[in-house]
């Protein structure tokens, strides 16, 4: 596997590999029709871009080179931005620490095991995944979820939605409207634990949704084509959207009357204009401010039994593998 991440690469640098679900879609298909490949899984989250792959032996091939190629990047330039692992055991390791939330920016992060489950399915949607991949995924996720059950997260602020309303809490003085732009998970959770909070929360629907979303009850919903002219009822904003473009953008923004002083964007690509960022009295989070100083060294002990998990279940993947290969020998031998 080679995967791109917030350790490695800026914001600025992450969004050129985000991948909507078609593209994902589109890529599975073209990188399983390649010359060796077995299969393939792409993971894209707001940290990180990966392309998992199992290949016949005697072919070599380049995740990187495939990714840059087919995003019409430069792949010289982004190459050191990459991490490669090859192997079944560094590959698993990562993939099982990365599930249970382990290489969050935010530690413990819970919404990456969704993630990554839906991302072997996308996989599995366009025939992409072979057997290696369904069970090493699989295996991965289900040792995350055994180590989320058995060990106790040293933070408290187990996801980006979490983290925002923590944000917004801490603020002085403290708003009391928030606006969320984006009605996806992210965005559902942010707007139930900015309820439960006791903020009053508004959120923006795409007006072809309107029949398709259930919204958290105490929610007031509008149209998104309305959001600027609504804009100044609120003394915050969260976007957290899949749109390839800026939810808003600094020039309209600059003619509400009174705009909402704190922006928060848990998007990548980015939701909001960093431009706004430039405006006096106006203060922009992004997702990586949101996540850092999350990896500290108190963690060491809890990777320490992550680990000790992660080692049992490898080797039921490895005898899984191990029995897979000698029945395939058998059978060519009959």
């Amino acid at each position: 596997m080679a995967g791109i991440d917030y350790s490695l690469a800026s914001l600025q640098q992450r969004e050129q590999f985000a991948l909507t679900q078609s593209r994902q879609r589109q890529l599975l298909c073209w990188i399983k029709d390649q010359p060796g490949i077995l299969g393939a899984v792409l993971l894209c989250t707001c940290n990180r871009t990966e392309l998992y792959l199992s290949y016949f032996p005697d072919t070599a091939p380049d995740p990187v080179e495939m990714l840059c190629g087919q995003l019409h990047i430069r792949e010289q330039t982004a190459r050191p931005l990459f991490r490669v692992r090859q192997g079944e055991k560094e590959v698993f390791f990562h993939l099982g620490r990365l599930s249970c939330g382990a290489k969050s920016q935010i530690w413990g992060e819970d919404q990456i095991i969704t993630q990554v489950k839906n991302a072997l399915a996308l996989s599995r949607e366009e025939k992409a995944a072979d057997s290696v991949l369904e069970v090493l995924f699989r295996s991965a996720v289900t040792a995350a979820k055994r180590i989320k059950t058995e060990i106790v997260f040293s933070h408290g602020d187990h996801s980006v939605a979490s983290k925002a309303v923590t944000l917004l809490e801490c603020q002085q003085p403290r708003p009391q409207k928030v606006l969320v732009i984006g009605n996806g998970e992210i965005g559902r959770l942010t707007a139930q634990s900015l309820l439960e909070q006791g903020f009053s929360v508004g959120m923006t629907l795409r007006q072809y949704k309107y029949a398709q979303v259930q919204l958290p009850q105490g929610v007031e919903a509008f149209d998104y084509s309305q959001r600027y002219e609504r804009m100044s009822l609120f003394d915050a904003v969260v976007s957290a959207t899949l749109s390839p473009h800026f939810t808003v953008e600094a020039g309209p923004f600059l003619q509400i009357s009174s705009p909402p002083r704190l922006l928060v964007d848990l998007a990548v690509p980015r939701d909001l204009d960093p431009e706004l960022r430039n405006i006096p009295d106006i203060h922009l989070w992004d997702i990586d401010q949101l996540g850092k100083g999350q990896a500290e060294e108190q963690h060491s002990r809890q990777l320490e039994q992550i680990d000790r998990i992660l080692e049992q279940h490898l080797q039921d993947f490895l005898h899984w593998k191990a029995y897979k290969e000698r029945a395939a020998l058998c059978t060519n031998v009959m």
